[in-house]
C-alpha cells in the first residue's frame, strides 16, 4: 500500500510539474508582451488565465508537498502594476532572432486564448478579438522590423540585403490572410522602396531605422533581464 501511495504522489507530481510548466511558459510569452505592447485588456485576461494555472498547479500537489506553500503562490501584483503602466509600445523588434522569439510567444498566447474560450472564462467574440488583434500587431512589428533592416541596408549601400528585407516584408503582407484598411498601401510602398534601390531615387525617409537603432542600445527591460530574450534563452523549446 505504502508502494502504490508513492506511485500515486509521484504521478501526482509530474502532473502538477507539466502544469507549472506550462504557466511558466504563459507567464514568460505575457512577459514579452508587456514589454512590446498595451493593449492592457488582452493582457489582464492573460495575467488571469497564469494565476489560474498556478492555483490548479499547488492543488495538483500530493498534500504533503501542498502544506506550507502559501508563500510560493504566483504574485500577480507587479505585473498588474506593469499593464496599468502601458509602457509597452515597441515599433520595431531588435533582430530576425527576435522575431522569432515574438512569434513562438504570441503562438503562445494565442493558443491559451482558444483554451480560455473553450472553458467560456472568455466568450467566443472576445476571443476573436483578441486573435485579430495579436496577429495583426505581430505582423506589423514583423514588416516594420524588416523594412528598418532594410532601410538601415540602403543607408550603407547594400543594395542586394535591402532588396531582400524589403521583399520579406512584402511577403509577409501578401501571405497575411486577414484585410485591414493600411495593407494594399504598405505593400505599394514596399514596391517603390525597391524600385528607388535601383533607379537612383532618394531613399524614402521615416523612422523606422532610428526606432531600430533606439531598440539595440536598450539593454534592460523594466523587469530587469536583458531586453532581447532571444539572444539569452535558457530553455529549449
Amino acid at each position: 500500500m505504502a508502494g502504490r501511495r508513492e506511485q500515486t504522489q509521484q504521478a501526482q507530481r509530474l502532473q502538477a510539474r507539466a502544469i507549472k510548466q506550462g504557466a511558466d511558459d504563459l507567464l514568460e510569452a505575457l512577459e514579452f508582451l508587456i514589454l512590446v505592447d498595451n493593449f492592457k485588456e488582452v493582457q489582464l485576461a492573460i495575467l488571469e488565465r497564469v494565476e489560474q494555472l498556478y492555483v490548479v498547479y499547488q492543488e495538483a500537489l500530493p498534500k504533503k508537498d501542498n502544506s506550507g506553500s502559501a508563500q510560493e503562490l504566483f504574485d500577480a501584483a507587479p505585473y498588474r502594476r506593469k499593464i496599468d503602466e502601458g509602457k509597452g509600445n515597441r515599433r520595431v523588434l531588435k533582430s530576425d532572432r527576435e522575431i522569432r522569439f515574438a512569434r513562438r510567444q504570441f503562438g503562445r498566447i494565442l493558443k491559451a486564448l482558444n483554451v480560455m474560450a473553450r472553458k467560456r472564462l472568455i466568450s467566443e467574440t472576445a476571443m476573436m478579438e483578441y486573435r485579430r488583434y495579436l496577429r495583426l500587431t505581430l505582423l506589423e512589428k514583423e514588416v516594420d522590423t524588416y523594412t528598418a533592416q532594410g532601410d538601415v541596408a540602403a543607408g550603407r549601400g547594400d543594395v542586394i540585403t535591402a532588396t531582400n528585407y524589403y521583399k520579406a516584408a512584402k511577403k509577409l503582407l501578401i501571405e497575411f490572410d486577414l484585410q485591414y484598411p493600411e495593407k494594399n498601401q504598405r505593400i505599394r510602398d514596399l514596391t517603390q522602396r525597391t524600385a528607388s534601390l535601383y533607379n537612383g531615387g532618394a531613399k524614402k525617409e521615416d523612422n523606422l531605422a532610428q526606432a531600430l537603432s533606439k531598440e539595440a542600445k536598450e539593454e534592460h527591460d523594466p523587469f530587469g533581464i536583458p531586453s532581447n530574450p532571444a539572444t539569452s534563452e535558457k530553455r529549449k523549446f
